[in-house]
Order: C-alpha cells, then sequence, then structure tokens
C-alpha cells in the first residue's frame, strides 16, 4: 500500500490522453487502484465518477469472483509480475512525449502557410522541419476552426496535417504508438473534411487509414470515441441512417464511461439528425431536449446552435410552423453571435423556411433568394440545389409559372455536378414542366427533398 495516494490529477492522467508535467509512474496508478483503496474511491465519488464505473475499477462482481474460482485454479501463488510489466509498457507508451521543437511551432506554421500552396504541400511532405506531431496538431486545429466559414480551406488544411503526421518518426512522437495515434488524428480531420466537402468515397478511404492507425496506437478511448463520431457523420451523409444512430449511440456510451458529457451531448445531436432524415422525429426532438441542457455554449457555441436549429428543422418537418417561429426567434441572438458565413446563410434559409409554412410568401422569397445568392457565391452546390427547390415550392404557391422554369433550369446544371443519377434529374425536369399543376409540382419538390436528403443531412453540423 502507499503512503502517499494518487492526486485526483493522477487518475484523470491515467484515463486521458494528456499527462499534468508531474505524474507518478501509471502503472504504480493502476497497482494502487487494484488495491481496492476505499479512500481514493471516495475521493473519486465527490469527484462525480458514478457507482458503477467505480465498481468496474476497483471490483470483479460476484459473479466474476464465482466464476473464476470454478474455472480456474487458485489465485494464491500466481505471479503477476508479467502483468505488470505488460501494464507499465502500454502505459508508458500511452504518456510520452513528444520531441521537443528546436523553432515554436507557431513560427513554424506561419512560415509555411506564407508559401504558395503548392509549396505548402510539398513542404509539409517533405521538409523535415514540419514533420512534427505539435505540427500536425495545430493544422488539424486551424482545419476544424474553418469548417463552417471556408471549408475548402478546412480541407487544405486537413491535407496538410495528414502529410506532416505522415512525415513523422517514432522519435518525434516519443515512441511507436503514439506515432500511430499523431496518424490517425491526421487522417481523421482529412476524412472529415472530406465529407464537409461532398467527396464521400474519398471520405470513407481516410476514416478506414484512421482507424487502421487507431488500432495499432494507444487505444485511447477518446481518440475512438471521436472516430466513431466522424464515422456516424459519413454514415448519415451516405444515407446509411441507421448505421450512423448505432455509432453516434456507440461513441456516446464511451464519452458516458469517461464522463465527458459536453461531448455525449454532441452524439445526441448527430442521433437527432440521422432520426430526422428516417422520420422519427419525436425521438429527435427527445434526443435534442437531452442534448441543449448537456452542453457548454461557451466551450461549444454551435454545437447548441447545431441542436436548436435541428429542433426547429422538427418543428418544420411536423408541420408547427408557429413552434418552429417561436423557436427561432428565441436562437435568434444565439444565430447572430456568428460571423461564419454558412451559418448566417442557413440562417437566412431556415427564416426563409418557416415564413413560407406561415403562408408570408412574399418575405419567404426574399430571404431564400438572398440564402441562394450566398450559397452560389460560396461554392456549396448542394445548398443551392435544396434552397433551389425551397423557391420553387414559393413559385407553385404562388401560381408564377415563368419564375419556376427559370429556377428549375437554373438548377439543372448544378444537380447534375452533384451526380444526382437519372431518376432525380428526370423529376426535376418534370417539376419544370408541372407548371401550373400545384398538387403535382409540390408531389416532386417533395420527391428531389427526399432523396437529397441524404446529402443534406449533415449541413448544420460539420
Amino acid at each position: 500500500m502507499w503512503e502517499v495516494h494518487p492526486t485526483i490529477d493522477d487518475f484523470k492522467a491515467l484515463f486521458r490522453s494528456t499527462a499534468p508535467a508531474q505524474v507518478l509512474r501509471p502503472a504504480a496508478v493502476a497497482q494502487h487502484f487494484l488495491t481496492g483503496c476505499s479512500s481514493c474511491r471516495k475521493r473519486l465519488e465527490n469527484a462525480g465518477w458514478d457507482d458503477r464505473r467505480l465498481d468496474r475499477l476497483f471490483w470483479l462482481s460476484r459473479e466474476d469472483m464465482r466464476r473464476a474460482a470454478e474455472t480456474e485454479p487458485p489465485w494464491e501463488g500466481h505471479d503477476y509480475n508479467p502483468a505488470f510489466a505488460a501494464a507499465e509498457r502500454t502505459l508508458t507508451a500511452f504518456f510520452g512525449r513528444d520531441k521537443p521543437l528546436d523553432v515554436p511551432c507557431a513560427e513554424l506554421i506561419a512560415a509555411l502557410l506564407r508559401l504558395s500552396e503548392a509549396e505548402q504541400i510539398r513542404h509539409a511532405t517533405e521538409d523535415p522541419r514540419f514533420a512534427h506531431p505539435e505540427v500536425a496538431r495545430c493544422l488539424i486545429d486551424q482545419s476544424h476552426q474553418v469548417r463552417y466559414s471556408d471549408p475548402r480551406r478546412m480541407l487544405h488544411l486537413a491535407e496538410l496535417a495528414r502529410r506532416t503526421a505522415e512525415a513523422c518518426s517514432s522519435d518525434a512522437a516519443g515512441n511507436e504508438v503514439r506515432l500511430a495515434d499523431v496518424r490517425s488524428r491526421g487522417w481523421m480531420q482529412y476524412g472529415n473534411a472530406l465529407r464537409v466537402c461532398g467527396e464521400l468515397q474519398a471520405a470513407d478511404e481516410a476514416l478506414v487509414a484512421a482507424q487502421r492507425f487507431r488500432d495499432a496506437g494507444t487505444r485511447d478511448p477518446l481518440l475512438r470515441a471521436r472516430l466513431l463520431e466522424h464515422l456516424a457523420s459519413l454514415r448519415t451523409y451516405q444515407g446509411k441512417f441507421q448505421l450512423a444512430i448505432e455509432l453516434a449511440d456507440h461513441a456516446g456510451e464511451i464519452y458516458r464511461e469517461l464522463g465527458e458529457c459536453h461531448n455525449q451531448a454532441s452524439t445526441m445531436v448527430q442521433k437527432a439528425i440521422a432520426s430526422i432524415q428516417i422520420g422519427r422525429t419525436e425521438e429527435a426532438i427527445r434526443s435534442l431536449n437531452r442534448a441543449i441542457p448537456r452542453i457548454d455554449p461557451e466551450e461549444n457555441p454551435h454545437l447548441l446552435l447545431a441542436a436548436c436549429h435541428n429542433m426547429i428543422r422538427c418543428y418544420i418537418d411536423l408541420g408547427l410552423p408557429d413552434q418552429a417561429l417561436s423557436l427561432y426567434f428565441e436562437s435568434r441572438d444565439l444565430y447572430k453571435e456568428f460571423a461564419d458565413s454558412t451559418i448566417l446563410l442557413r440562417t437566412e434559409w431556415q427564416e426563409g423556411q418557416i415564413l413560407r409554412d406561415l403562408g408570408h410568401l412574399g418575405a419567404a422569397e426574399a430571404a431564400l433568394w438572398q440564402a441562394r445568392q450566398g450559397f452560389l457565391e460560396s461554392g456549396l452546390a448542394l445548398e443551392v440545389a435544396l434552397v433551389s427547390l425551397d423557391l420553387a415550392s414559393v413559385y407553385v404557391r404562388t401560381g408564377r409559372v415563368e419564375d419556376l422554369k427559370r429556377t428549375v433550369a437554373e438548377a439543372v446544371p448544378i444537380f447534375r455536378a452533384l451526380r444526382v443519377g437519372r431518376e432525380v434529374l428526370k423529376a426535376l425536369l418534370q417539376l419544370g414542366q408541372a407548371a401550373g399543376q400545384e398538387q403535382k409540382a409540390l408531389e416532386l419538390i417533395h420527391t428531389l427533398n427526399t432523396r437529397l436528403a441524404p446529402l443534406a443531412s449533415n449541413s448544420t453540423r460539420k
């Protein structure tokens, strides 16, 4: 038994991907846990660990004990040194440290980003100055920060991160398993950026690579949960909604076990988005109502906005525009906090949908047209296609045949660029010919929206 018990920071260091500057030897901490120390258990209870988690940490269940007694030889006299040695090797690798950089990371990143994009790619691949985990992590962070404002830049920065991670050595990362984690994170960000930009096949391949590196790494549970989240987002984009829900649930369970309430909320929003797409709107509302109280608005205001945005979407889908409008006005200040151009455009788009459903067709047209122009200027083809359908529905309801035909004609090349398939293009062309036939035209618009749903489902949450 130890004379000095581990601190809360020691406990955190054992179960998280980063350790404090002064940390007790990880294997020794693990060994102390195995004694079932009641004092440490009490301290962890005070820190917020639930009983079930503590029981799994400190004790075998009675049933486990009974089975072991029946099937295993007596425990007395067993040599546990090999097991502890293996645990120590694993934990030592997990808590390894990067090799110090000769030049501050910020200076390296600034020097890299001053080059042309082609030269940035070349240097990230070939220049040993940039082949370091800290550089890769910084590029991943910068890529994530621009996910709403500039998806193409997000992808470029993610590619730089992936290339610097690939160029890293085990010496720079501290050891081979930490290097695998770095590469997993690089490929993960690259895959997510590809998804955001609509390159789904390439995104799938990148996330497969991320999974392969993760399996060869430290087995960090937080890394696994994050990868499951990215896979859930991709499966939603691919129209595999039930699989997306299962992946989000799995990630959420890992976060719950680790006490990561905020990240668990993220998976609930993700699950709600997929549920909306398969018509389980009430279930989506329940998920969002559970998620919102868990979200820290200062840590991730974008997530809170995504939850509110999708709650409004639920009310629109349920044919409850009054409730949608009420929540929209409650959330409007939150929308205005963001300077991200795509968020402001989505706000305008949603306002147009609500106004349309409330029958304010002139105001709806103005908001939808403005949103469509903004998406067009941003090069977001899918959003242009979807807003075009909402505009078309306004023109159908107001009987503006020529405006409907013009909107459809402008949408045709955009739909073709999205490679939506012959049946979708056929329905779009039929919409142009259905001018003056309100019921048929609205049915075609509904069909087109349904066909585009797999691509559109994660548009409010990058």
